[in-house]
C-alpha cells in the first residue's frame, strides 16, 4: 500500500510539473475574447478587411476576431437568419435598407454611450445627415462605414464625338434630355446602336427624380404613399418619356443595374446614374474615358443620401471589445485606406474634405463630397421593405407602357398606403 501511495505522489508531482511548465509557456494565461465580424464584401475589400483585422488583433492581443464574409446577394437574408436564430455576429455590416427593420426588432445595441465615452472616436467627425440614417426612434444603433450618393457618370469620348458639352451643375432636366437625344445613335445592328442614357426605373433609384421635382414618396408622418402627387407624377412621366417617347434610354432588364453598368463600360451608353461603389469596376475598363457630374436639377438639386452601416448585436457577450473593433474599422486610417485602394466615399468629414478630396484622381471627387450636403434620406420606415413592392409593381407597368403614369401612381399610392395600415 505504501508503494501505491508513493507512486501516486510521484505521478501527481509529474502532472503538477507539466501544468506549471505549460503555464510558463503561456498556456495558462487568460483566454482570448472571441468576436465574430459579419461582412458582405467582394474579394478586394475582403483582403483589406483581413489586413485591418490583423492590425487590430496585434493592438488587442486579448481579442480574437473571426471574419464571416458573404459576398452573395443573399447576405442580408443570411444575417437576418442568424439574428432570428440567436446566433448574431458581435459586429456586423448592414445594408442601409435593412438597418431599420433590424433596429425595430431590438437586435442592435445603442452605440451612443460607447461613442461618447470614447474620447478618441469623435462622433462629431461624421456627417450629421449620415448619423440621422443610423438612428431609430432617436437612438444611435449603427454608424456609417461609407457615404453613398447618386451622381451622373458620363463618357467624355461620346460627348466629344457628338459635340455635346460635358454636364455640369447648370444642367436641368431639359438640358439632360436634349443631350441624350444628340448622343443617341440608332441602328438596326445592336452592336452599333448607342443610347444617350440608361435609367434604372426601380427602387430608390427613382427617388432623386421625384424629390428634384418637389415631390415625395411618403408623407412626412410616414402614414401615406404620395407618389400620386402632381410633382411625383411629373418626375416619373419625364423618365417614362425618355424611354417611350424619345427613345434615348438603353434597353435593360428591370432591377438589374449590372447590365446598365456593363453597357456604359462598353461605350453603348453615354450617361447613367450611380455612385462611388461602381468606380472600381469602371476602372477595369482602361480605355474608358469617363467623369462624373451632379444629377440634373428640376425645381431643386438633390440626390439620394445613403450609407452602409456597422452595428453591434444587442446580445453580444463582449460589448466593450465589440465597440473597440467597430471604432477601429471606422477610424480615419481605415477610411483613408478604403478610399485610396477601393474608392470608398468616406463618412468622416475630416477624411472626406481632407485626404479624399486632396488625392490625385482621374475623376471629379468634389462632385461626391458636395452631394452629401444636399442629399435627401429615403423613407425610414420599418414596414417599407414589406410594402414597397406594391410601388414597384406599378413602376414596372408604367415603364412597359401597360398603364399610364397617372393610373399607375394612383394605384400604387392606394395599395402602399393600405399596406402601411395593415389592410393588405
Amino acid at each position: 500500500m505504501r508503494g501505491l501511495w508513493a507512486g501516486l505522489r510521484v505521478l501527481g508531482a509529474v502532472v503538477l510539473g507539466s501544468l506549471l511548465l505549460a503555464g510558463c509557456a503561456g498556456g495558462g494565461g487568460p483566454a482570448k475574447k472571441q468576436l465574430r465580424l459579419f461582412t458582405w464584401t467582394p474579394p478586394d475589400e475582403l483582403a483589406i478587411n483581413q489586413r485591418l483585422i490583423a492590425e487590430f488583433e496585434r493592438a488587442h492581443p486579448d481579442i480574437d476576431v473571426q471574419l464571416i464574409n458573404d459576398p452573395s446577394q443573399g447576405a442580408m437574408q443570411k444575417l437576418q437568419t442568424m439574428i432570428s436564430a440567436g446566433t448574431a455576429p458581435d459586429v456586423m455590416s448592414i445594408h442601409g435598407a435593412f438597418f431599420v427593420p433590424f433596429a425595430a426588432k431590438g437586435a442592435l445595441l445603442n452605440l451612443e454611450p460607447y461613442a461618447k465615452a470614447d474620447r478618441e472616436f469623435n462622433l462629431a467627425d461624421f456627417y450629421p445627415r449620415l448619423l440621422d440614417l443610423c438612428r431609430y426612434q432617436g437612438k444611435l444603433y449603427s454608424l456609417p462605414r461609407y457615404a453613398s450618393v447618386y451622381v451622373l457618370f458620363y463618357n467624355r469620348d461620346l460627348f466629344d464625338q457628338a459635340g455635346v458639352p460635358y454636364p455640369d451643375d447648370s444642367w436641368t432636366w431639359e438640358t439632360f434630355r436634349r443631350a441624350a437625344q444628340k448622343l443617341t445613335v440608332r441602328s438596326d445592328d445592336p452592336t452599333k446602336a448607342r443610347y444617350g442614357c440608361a435609367v434604372d426605373f426601380w427602387g430608390s433609384r427613382v427617388y432623386p427624380w421625384i424629390w428634384a421635382n418637389g415631390g415625395a414618396v411618403v408623407s412626412p408622418d410616414g402614414k401615406r404613399c404620395v407618389v400620386d402627387s402632381p410633382e411625383a407624377q411629373g418626375a416619373l412621366q419625364f423618365l417614362v418619356d425618355l424611354n417611350r417617347k424619345y427613345g434615348v434610354v438603353a434597353p435593360t432588364s428591370q432591377a438589374d443595374h449590372r447590365e446598365t453598368k456593363e453597357k456604359f463600360k462598353a461605350g453603348r451608353v453615354a450617361m447613367f446614374m450611380s455612385g462611388a461603389w461602381d468606380i472600381q469596376v469602371l476602372k477595369q475598363a482602361t480605355t474608358l474615358n469617363w467623369d462624373v457630374a451632379p444629377l440634373p436639377k428640376a425645381k431643386v438639386r438633390t440626390t439620394l443620401l445613403g450609407d452602409e452601416n456597422y452595428a453591434i448585436s444587442a446580445r453580444t457577450r463582449h460589448p466593450q471589445e465589440a465597440w473597440a473593433l467597430l471604432a477601429f474599422l471606422l477610424g480615419s486610417k481605415a477610411q483613408i485606406t478604403m478610399a485610396n485602394e477601393l474608392e470608398k466615399q468616406p463618412s468622416r468629414i475630416s477624411v472626406s474634405t481632407g485626404p479624399y478630396l486632396a488625392a490625385k484622381s482621374a475623376y471629379n471627387r468634389k462632385v461626391f463630397v458636395d452631394a452629401v450636403g444636399y442629399g435627401q434620406l429615403a423613407p425610414n420606415l420599418p414596414e417599407w421593405d414589406r410594402v414597397s413592392h406594391y410601388l414597384q409593381d406599378e413602376l414596372d407597368r408604367m415603364w412597359l407602357g401597360k398603364v399610364s403614369v397617372a393610373e399607375g401612381t394612383k394605384k400604387a399610392a392606394e395599395r402602399v398606403t393600405a399596406a402601411l395600415h395593415g389592410e393588405l
